[in-house]
């Protein structure tokens, strides 16, 4: 270290120490900037090798020839099924592979709870997408699709006064005079 910090000293810094405290403070931060930049490295390296990157489509083997599917078209047959489910308007589709290499399906939706519960429109609108995808494209390798709920708009319509005045206020799941 005494080397490390000797060169450092006469190549980088231009004002030498003037004591050991001064020369200790000096070789601390040197060992700090040294960590952090290690661990900026580190997290670069991890997401390197654990991103899962997004898949430009789906290709599906024939005897005559390769026929390929990009996300884009997926991604607007997905689309189409909003007018099935009013209650669901898609934000994102998204389509990965896995660990073990199998493709899936990422639909991001805002879902508008007046009728039915998420979880009965999501299951049909999972398996809507299943079959919409086989009876379309004739693609079976997608394996899975999740649904990721982004939000709830919110009514204002629906306001009242009275209730809202008997409930507490709730913010980020933290009750207020609590």
């Amino acid at each position: 270290m005494e080397k490390v910090y000797d060169w450092f000293v006469n190549n980088v810094i231009a004002m030498p120490c003037g004591s050991d405290f001064e020369r200790g403070f000096q070789a601390a931060l040197l060992l700090a900037a040294l960590v952090f930049f290690l661990l900026i490295v580190i997290c670069l390296i991890c997401k390197i090798i654990f991103r899962r990157p997004a898949v430009p489509g789906v290709t599906l083997e024939r005897e005559d020839g390769d026929i390929f599917i990009s996300r884009n078209a997926i991604f607007t047959a997905v689309c189409r099924l909003e007018r099935e489910f009013p209650e669901l308007e898609i934000i994102k589709v998204n389509m990965q592979r896995n660990r073990h290499k199998e493709l899936g399906l990422t639909v991001s939706v805002l879902f508008d709870e007046k009728e039915s519960s998420f979880d009965a429109v999501a299951g049909a609108f999972k398996q809507r997408v299943f079959v919409m995808l086989t009876k379309s494209f004739g693609i079976e390798t997608i394996k899975s699709v999740a649904i990721n709920l982004a939000k709830i708009p919110a009514d204002t319509e629906d306001f009242d006064s009275d209730a809202a005045a008997k409930t507490p206020t709730v913010n980020n799941g933290f009750g207020t005079g609590i």
